[in-house]
């Protein structure tokens, strides 16, 4: 019942409130009357002629042999004034296709007192070609710039480096077995000599790669530089990966560059090698593969009271072949005696 009465007591507001805006029906008339006209003002605007101005990207072919052209100087846009029926504009909102000039069937000229490289053609030159592309019923009033610059650069062929740019994490125990493979690792490029002699080499795109625990290929973009053209757009990169483990020698530590007037004693023989090694390679780690020294010329030209206490052990030799890294030794220093020789008459 108490509902009842709320709703009740809600129409009868409404129709109240209802009642009150009788006095702004002239404002809704006036408001009513103004967007029929504009409606009729839209109908008639998207049949009428409309002159404007757009822009459009501009493609060039037709090159002389052996050429390109060098982006940043070269024309890349035109703003074309035209005119055709407002309903025909609308179609274009989203912009228009580009303008494709042929070079070849132009009059390309030099600019007076300039680098030779540097050419242009007039608006003049150009308005047949451009006239032909516009849309159906469009009309080509005009164009700016009234002088389009080429910039042409001799084309340059060479060869470069693919370098991988990348970001790896690896799970707990896992690493890399060996640097990636990169299939091509080089590639062929093109391009204006000014552009192309700064390229060194070729990056790609970063691979992003977390928490690999097995061997994979990845397809990877070419970061192309622009004003370069490379047939390549990507490199395959097959990562190696392994499982790896802990290992440690005890080797003998060496005395070397002893003179014959002195003997040096070493307050500890042996030293203490530690690394991460494949598991693959585990079992074939040998001792002999490992050595370490110190060398008495850390000493050679010192007063007594200037020689340090302690000589640094040196690690002078790890395979190559076996994967081995992290490497440490220990101790890293030992402490020294000299003791000298006394000739006896």
């Amino acid at each position: 019942m108490a509902e009842k009465n709320t709703l009740i007591r809600k129409l009868k507001a409404s129709i109240y409130k209802l009642s009150r805006t009788r006095i702004n029906r002239k404002i809704l008339t006036y408001i009513v009357m103004v967007a029929i006209a504009l409606t009729f003002w839209y109908i008639n605007k998207m049949g009428s002629t409309i002159t404007t101005e757009a822009n459009f990207k501009v493609e060039y072919y037709g090159l002389p042999y052996n050429s390109m052209l060098v982006p940043g100087v070269t024309t890349d846009m035109l703003r074309i004034t035209l005119s055709a029926r407002g309903a025909q504009l609308m179609m274009h909102r989203g912009g228009y296709s580009p303008i494709r000039l042929d070079l070849s069937k132009l009059d390309i000229r030099t600019f007076p007192e300039s680098d030779s490289s540097l050419k242009f053609v007039t608006d003049d030159d150009i308005r047949a070609q451009v006239e032909l592309q516009m849309p159906a019923d469009y009309k080509f009033l005009s164009l700016k710039p009234d002088t389009i610059k080429l910039d042409f650069g001799l084309s340059r062929h060479i060869k470069v480096p693919v370098i991988l740019d990348r970001s790896i994490t690896f799970e707990q125990q896992y690493r890399l077995a060996g640097e990636p493979t990169l299939q091509p690792d080089s590639v062929t490029i093109d391009g204006p000599a000014i552009i192309v002699d700064t390229v060194t080499a070729i990056h790609t795109e970063t691979l992003a790669l977390d928490r690999l625990s097995a061997s994979t290929v990845q397809k990877v973009r070419l970061a192309i530089p622009e004003g370069v053209n490379c047939p390549l757009t990507s490199t395959d990169v097959a990562i190696n990966v392994e499982k790896f483990t802990q290992h440690s020698i005890e080797v003998p530590i060496r005395v070397v560059n002893t003179p014959d007037t002195v003997s040096l004693r070493i307050f500890s023989q042996n030293a203490t090698i530690r690394f991460n090694v494949g598991w693959k390679n585990y079992k074939r780690i040998a001792r002999e593969m490992f050595a370490a020294e110190v060398d008495y010329k850390e000493l050679t030209g010192l007063n007594d009271n200037k020689k340090p206490r302690f000589l640094t052990v040196r690690i002078t030799k790890t395979p190559d072949d076996m994967g081995v890294t992290n490497i440490t030794i220990s101790p890293e220093t030992v402490e020294y005696l000299i003791e000298k020789h006394t000739n006896i008459q």
